[in-house]
C-alpha cells in the first residue's frame, strides 16, 4: 500500500467504464490519508463483537461481527461466534457499538489535509474522516479569477499550458471554477482527457451542465448550474450568465455570487420538473457525481436573505431529485465546515435519510476515486480505515450518532477515546499539535 500522500496510479478507464475518476483515471489519484505518515502495528487488532456497517448505503448493519487487522489491512472480517481472534492479536471488545469505514471527504474546492480545520474543531481524522479526495491543481478560473490561488486562463492555449503544468507537478487532478469561457473549459476537457488526468470542480457559467456531463467532467460541485438548466427560461438565464461581470477587487466571489442568485431565484420561479427528469437522467447516464455542498453560506443573513432561504430550500429538493433519479451524491465539507454538517444536511434536510446519507462519504466517493478497491467499505483486503462509535450510537437511526466517535482506525493504526482498551497492550503517544485533542495516538506495542 502506498504511503499516505503518495500517487496512486489506478487503471481507471477500465474499472470505472471510461469514466473519469477523481483520482482514479490512468494518470493517478492521489487519496491522501488524514493521519499522516504514521505506521500500522506490526501486531494483529481484533474488533470484536461490533455491529458493523459494512457498506453504508448498501448492505445492512451485522450485529455480532469481528473485523481482524494486520500491517494496515484488514485480513478478516466474519461473525464474532465463528471467528477467533489470532492468539497474537490486541483485542477489543466493542458489543454495544456501531462500527463503519472511514468516512471520505469529496471537497475539491479548497485544501484539506491533516492539521487543525478551519473552524477550530478537532483535526479530521478525530471525526472520523481518513480520505480526502486528493490534492488538485490550482483552480483554472476566467479573468479576473474568483479567488486569489486561482490561474487566470483566457483562452485555450493558456488552458492546455495550464492542464499540462497541472500534470507535470503531480497534480491528482485539474480543478475548473466557474468563469472559465467555454473555449477554455473544452480545451481542459480535451487536454485532460488526452493525458488521462481527471478534472472536476464547478461547472463554469459559459457550459451548461450537460455539455459538461457529456464531455467528461465526472464530479461536479455545487449546485449552481443545476438549478439553472431545470427551468422554463433558461434561454433568458443563460444570456444572463453572459451578462455576468466580475470586477476585480475586494470581494470578486462574493460579487459574482450576488448575480448568480439573482439567476438562480429567477429559475427557482420557473422549476420545470420534467426538463430536470430528462436532464438528471442523463447525468445518471454519464456516470456524473454531484457534490452538493449544502453547507455552504447556510444562514443566509441581509436584505436578500427571503430569497436565499427560498434558493435553499429549492437546493434541497434538488438533491432530493438527484437521489430519485439514480445520481450519485457525494459528501464534502465547504470552505471551513464540517464534514459531519454535510452528512446531516443529506440525510435531514433533504430527506435522504442516513444509510444514503453515509454511503455518500464511503462507498460513492470511493468508487469515484477509483478506490473502490481499497477504501469505502470494510471487507477483506481492504485499508483497515474505521470509526468506531460510542455505545448505543447508532448512525443508521439517527445520522448525527457519527459525532459520538471513539476511536478511528487509520491505515491499521488506532485512534483511541473511551474504548476498553487494557492499558498493557497500548503506549499512549501525543503527536505535535495534538496536546489539546481529547484522542491519544495510541501505538499497540507487543
Amino acid at each position: 500500500m502506498a504511503e499516505p500522500g503518495r500517487r496512486h496510479v489506478l487503471g481507471g478507464a477500465a474499472a470505472l467504464g471510461g469514466a473519469f475518476a477523481l483520482g482514479g483515471a490512468a494518470a493517478a489519484g492521489r487519496a491522501v490519508a488524514a493521519a499522516g505518515a504514521a505506521g500500522a502495528s506490526a501486531r494483529p487488532l481484533a474488533l470484536t463483537h461490533a455491529t458493523l456497517i459494512a457498506a453504508p448505503g448498501v448492505e445492512p448493519p451485522r450485529p455480532g461481527m469481528t473485523v481482524v487487522i494486520r500491517a494496515g489491512r484488514i485480513t478478516t472480517v466474519g461473525r464474532s461466534a465463528e471467528i477467533a481472534a489470532p492468539p497474537d492479536a490486541h483485542v477489543m471488545d466493542l458489543r454495544g457499538r456501531y462500527v463503519l469505514p472511514g468516512l471520505i471527504d469529496s471537497r475539491t474546492d479548497g485544501d484539506s489535509g491533516d492539521g487543525d480545520s478551519n473552524n477550530g474543531d478537532a483535526p479530521p481524522v478525530r471525526r472520523g474522516v481518513t480520505t480526502f479526495a486528493g490534492s488538485g491543481s490550482a483552480p483554472l478560473d476566467g479573468v479576473p479569477s474568483l479567488w486569489p490561488e486561482s490561474v487566470s486562463v483566457r483562452d485555450a492555449a493558456a488552458a492546455r499550458r495550464a492542464v499540462r503544468r497541472a500534470g507535470e507537478a503531480g497534480a491528482a487532478f485539474v480543478r475548473v471554477h466557474p468563469r472559465l469561457s467555454r473555449e477554455a473549459y473544452l480545451a481542459v476537457a480535451e487536454e485532460a482527457g488526452r493525458r488521462q488526468l481527471p478534472y472536476a470542480g464547478h461547472c463554469p457559467d459559459a457550459v451548461p451542465l450537460a455539455e459538461a456531463s457529456d464531455a467528461g467532467q465526472r464530479t461536479v460541485e455545487h449546485l449552481h448550474a443545476l438549478l439553472l438548466a431545470v427551468s422554463t427560461r433558461e434561454e433568458e438565464i443563460r444570456r444572463g450568465l453572459a451578462r455576468v461581470r466580475v470586477a476585480a477587487g475586494a470581494d470578486p466571489y462574493g460579487d459574482w455570487l450576488r448575480q448568480i442568485h439573482r439567476l438562480e431565484w429567477t429559475a427557482v420561479r420557473s422549476y420545470y420538473p420534467d426538463r430536470a427528469d430528462r436532464l438528471l437522467d442523463r447525468l445518471a447516464a454519464n456516470g456524473t457525481r454531484i457534490t452538493p455542498a449544502l453547507t455552504a453560506r447556510s444562514d443566509p443573513q441581509g436584505p436578500d436573505a427571503a430569497q436565499l432561504r427560498g434558493i435553499r430550500a429549492h437546493r434541497l429538493h434538488l438533491v432530493a431529485e438527484l437521489h430519485r433519479r439514480g445520481v450519485p451524491l457525494l459528501a464534502g465539507s465547504a470552505r471551513g465546515g464540517d464534514l459531519h454538517d454535510e452528512l446531516e444536511q443529506l440525510a435531514g434536510g433533504a430527506g435522504l435519510g442516513a444509510a444514503a446519507a453515509l454511503r455518500a462519504a464511503t462507498v460513492e466517493p470511493a468508487r469515484a476515486l477509483g478506490l473502490a478497491h481499497r477504501v469505502g467499505t470494510v471487507a477483506p483486503g481492504r485499508a483497515a480505515d474505521l470509526v468506531v462509535l460510542a455505545p448505543g450510537a447508532d448512525p443508521l437511526r439517527d445520522v448525527r450518532a457519527v459525532r459520538r466517535t471513539d476511536a478511528v482506525v487509520v491505515r491499521g493504526r488506532l485512534y483511541a477515546e473511551g474504548v476498553p482498551t487494557p492499558a498493557a497492550m497500548i503506549r499512549p503517544t501525543r503527536e505535535s499539535g495534538e496536546a489539546s485533542s481529547p484522542f491519544a495516538s495510541v501505538e499497540l506495542t507487543e
